[in-house]
């Protein structure tokens, strides 16, 4: 029988091969062409989108969200099966939580523990779980210090810090949520474990009652010297900047430790930084780092540590 212009546009968007730009990637070209079909056709495009689930191609779980297409369920629910890409299990749990329907949300979870798919697939992954209902938070504990990838311990501690209510703007951007975090992407198993014991102690304590204020959360330092150490992490100088920070106590010295904790699998200067301002917290991430580390970046960790467990006592 005769199609629809509509009908056709739809069709063609569909059948055309994937280009490789992001726009391209996230959704079908042209496929709001269905909002425009009604009746018999409506259905059949409907029915194409379904069918194009089983190539497992997201951008059709995407459009049967935006069309929401209830009929889709049970092929949504065949395409978060271990079948699938993990790509195609996000996208197909995104549109089934999209139409009101949770059974995505252990696809979600073993994807995660098992550690299928790539950092942002994961990352994916975590920012849903966090939004069912009575979402599993151990979960998403484990991902943001366990998950081999930083950007899905990245995604992990933002849905985590979301799913409490500590996403105000301020304690957000507050120095402490910041440190968390940024130690959180360390590789360093030392720095991690440290980091998600204070982030659970935070949690714990916000849901008892206490206020980003009473917390710190709100807190930034306006230390020139701090100023000065976080500005030189970018730069090219041959150390970081620790000039005046041994006058720093309190919340300031332990932001000044942080900073360091969170650079030193990655800079050796905040190696050499431990050593200058007594850093004794990095023993331990060290002594990590000591063992997968060769040459002359071992010996100056060597030497870092006899400095830090000498002054110890």
């Amino acid at each position: 029988m005769a199609r629809s212009a509509a009908f056709e546009r739809f069709l063609s968007a569909v059948t055309t091969p994937v280009r490789l730009t992001r726009d391209s990637l996230d959704e079908i070209a042209g496929v709001s062409a269905i909002f425009d079909l009604t009746g018999e056709e409506r259905e059949e495009a409907e029915l194409v989108l379904i069918a194009k689930l089983a190539t497992y191609d997201g951008r059709a779980a995407t459009a049967l969200a935006n069309v929401y297409c209830y009929r889709a369920i049970p092929a949504l629910i065949e395409a978060t099966s271990e079948r699938a890409a993990p790509t195609m299990r996000v996208a197909a749990a995104r549109t089934l939580f999209e139409l009101h329907d949770y059974s995505g949300e252990p696809a979600m979870i073993r994807l995660l523990r098992m550690h299928e798919g790539t950092g942002f697939n994961r990352g994916a992954a975590a920012r849903l779980l966090a939004e069912f209902p009575n979402a599993d938070r151990e979960i998403l504990f484990e991902v943001t210090s366990t998950d081999p990838d930083p950007t899905a311990r990245s995604e992990a501690t933002r849905a985590l810090i979301t799913l409490v209510g500590l996403d105000d703007d301020q304690a957000r951007s507050g120095e402490v949520l910041r440190s968390v975090s940024g130690r959180l992407l360390s590789s360093l198993t030392t720095v991690k474990t440290e980091a998600l014991a204070e982030l659970r102690e935070i949690i714990a304590r916000w849901e008892a009652g206490e206020t980003a204020e009473d917390l710190g959360l709100t807190w930034r330092s306006t230390n020139k010297a701090i100023r000065r150490l976080v500005n030189s992490i970018d730069s090219r100088k041959a150390n970081l900047s620790t000039h005046g920070l041994d006058e720093v106590t309190g919340r300031e010295r332990t932001l000044v430790d942080n900073l360091v904790l969170l650079r030193l699998d990655v800079d050796r200067r905040a190696v050499r930084a431990a050593a200058t301002l007594g850093v004794h917290r990095a023993v331990e991430p060290m002594r990590e780092l000591r063992a997968r580390t060769e040459g002359h970046a071992r010996a100056e960790i060597e030497s870092v540590l006899d400095t830090l467990t000498g002054r110890s006592g």
